[in-house]
């Protein structure tokens, strides 16, 4: 399985090439997605704002709701692509841990489909992600965010959105981790193929960060793929 994951897609930006290059990575004509609204508060409207987003694209769209929720064994081997939207990612990782979603989810690492992820959707396959869900803003700055405990499919630790100013707390959080970790900025996506990842971007003025051993933090760039011997599926 390769793995798209999207620090969040701009509000006010319809750009749609890192789902246009994540969909021929399938190397399918029209390929099948499964699309995953759950982490939304409003499913509808977050269906809606989808199909609006890859209406130009060769796609075959199936939604995930809570009224074909059982099927979802059924419905993911029916697809090539996985697209977990975003929303608030403590519900996410509830849905999918109450209902089992995540023991079906890895009987298919070892497939060829494609998961993408936006913000919540992305952090839901990290071990540990920077989530917003109790954020509030005061005075033109957010407070609250907090450290989320996620599935643990990847053995990495991000932070979406990590444009915002205020998720400069996102840095001390690392310090304490002893794993692989990404600050992606919105509109940018950091894909994970095998032992090899690598960036695409809607907004070539968006970055994405890779913190070393040491904690530095290493900008990742466009066209250049980078390799780790030891990959990044949890053991």
């Amino acid at each position: 399985m390769i793995f798209v994951l999207i620090g969040g897609k701009n509000k006010d930006s319809n750009l749609n090439i890192i789902e246009d290059k994540s969909f021929k990575l399938t190397n399918i004509f029209k390929p099948k997605l499964l699309y995953v609204p759950l982490a939304a508060p409003n499913i509808e409207k977050s269906i809606n704002k989808f199909h609006k987003l890859v209406s130009n694209l060769n796609i075959d769209i199936t939604d995930l709701t809570y009224d074909n929720l059982a099927n979802f064994d059924t419905l993911l081997n029916d697809s090539d692509i996985i697209y977990v939207g975003g929303g608030i990612s403590d519900n996410l990782v509830k849905i999918f841990k109450d209902n089992g979603l995540d023991i079906i989810l890895k009987k298919y690492l070892s497939s060829n489909k494609i998961y993408i992820g936006s913000s919540a959707g992305a952090m839901l396959v990290s071990k540990i992600a920077m989530g917003d869900k109790d954020m509030y803003s005061d005075n033109f700055h957010n407070y609250n965010y907090k450290m989320v405990n996620c599935l643990n499919i990847l053995n990495i630790s991000i932070c979406p959105h990590y444009q915002n100013e205020d998720l400069i707390i996102y840095n001390d959080e690392v310090k304490k981790l002893k794993i692989d970790s990404f600050g992606i900025e919105e509109d940018t996506a950091l894909v994970i193929d095998n032992n090899n990842f690598y960036v695409i971007k809607d907004n070539p003025n968006r970055s994405l960060y890779y913190f070393d051993k040491e904690n530095n933090l290493i900008p990742l760039y466009e066209g250049i793929i980078y390799h780790k011997d030891e990959g990044f599926i949890a053991k």
